[in-house]
């Protein structure tokens, strides 16, 4: 078993401020009408995240001992990572279907001009 290290109480708030700021960037986004509904649920879900971890340092040791990081910090990078990583997928997929749309409807309003 590896012997994990805990959070630090400066990241534990960075990451409660990282959360915060989020939380108000995307409530301004929403009141502007700039950002969709599924955004901003993933986001709010995401900085959500930031504050269980910085509140309960034990579930970021606890997965960081079950996939053998030495560090909870080191999983909690690699957890935000991942999930942009993931994110960033999502909408490279969404933005080739709507460059596929544009196109069919740049051909057809070429056929009917």
């Amino acid at each position: 078993m590896v012997q994990v290290i805990w959070l630090t109480l400066s990241l534990r708030i960075v990451l409660i401020v990282c959360a915060a700021l989020v939380l108000l960037f995307i409530i301004r986004r929403i009141k502007k009408s700039k950002i969709d509904v599924m955004d901003s649920i993933f986001w709010l879900f995401f900085s959500l995240s930031f504050v269980v971890l910085a509140l309960f340092p034990q579930v970021a040791s606890f997965f960081a001992g079950l996939l053998g990081f030495q560090a909870s910090a080191n999983f909690v990078f690699v957890y935000v990572i991942a999930v942009l990583v993931m994110r960033d997928f999502s909408n490279t997929t969404k933005i080739a279907m709507l460059r596929k749309k544009i196109e069919g409807l740049i051909q057809e309003v070429a056929l009917r001009g």
